[in-house]
């Protein structure tokens, strides 16, 4: 019984801090580069009729990410990303106008909790305060700008691919508060898919 018990505390003593080291893997800071797809809509009123347009994009952003291993199968991370790309959001006519809407500069600053599921796999959850300037350009000539702030809701998974190298697959419902500016009101929202790829430090 005795025997017994030793064996099983040293397995114990090697098994966790091999399972920490891999907890290891996504702690610290990273830098990433994701190329993303969006469908991307737009409710809008103008003149007393409301509409919605939408359309399908691709862009490209950094992330730039920081780990915190809390257990030996769970970390928090926080990060940020930004994009100088832009999404189109379709566009439409009335009252024999045009109106297209592009979101330009996309930020986001997020908190991410992850779970071990694999030795060298995090599966992760993500919540975020997402920002981006919208540009809606009207067939005038005219072009309308606002700011728009919103939050995200999303879910990954991030998996290594050698002791620095990672790859990640990601997708977020990105929802923005509603703005107003000469008479045209817009609300976006998105639906966006991303893969990745990045570096830890």
């Amino acid at each position: 019984m005795k025997q017994f018990i030793m064996a099983t505390a040293l397995a114990a003593a090697l098994i966790a801090p091999q399972a920490y080291s891999q907890m290891r893997n996504f702690e610290g800071p990273s830098l990433g580069v994701n190329l993303n797809a969006a469908n991307t809509s737009n409710e809008f009123s103008v003149g007393g009729a409301s509409f919605k347009n939408s359309d399908n994009s691709q862009s490209g952003n950094l992330q730039l990410a920081y780990g915190f291993a809390a257990s030996d199968s769970f970390v928090l991370g926080v990060g940020l990303t930004y994009g100088p790309g832009d999404f189109k959001a379709g566009a439409v006519t009335t009252g024999g106008v045009g109106y297209e809407l592009k979101a330009k500069d996309l930020y986001s600053l997020y908190f991410e909790p992850g779970f071990l599921v694999a030795n060298s796999t995090l599966a992760y959850g993500k919540v975020s305060y997402q920002g981006m300037k919208g540009e809606t350009k009207l067939s005038t000539g005219v072009t309308l700008s606002d700011n728009f702030t919103g939050t995200g809701y999303g879910a990954g998974i991030r998996t290594m691919l050698s002791p620095h190298l990672y790859l990640q697959a990601e997708f977020e419902q990105v929802g923005y508060t509603e703005r107003s500016n000469s008479g045209l009101t817009s609300k976006p929202t998105a639906t966006v898919g991303s893969v990745g790829l990045g570096y830890r430090f």
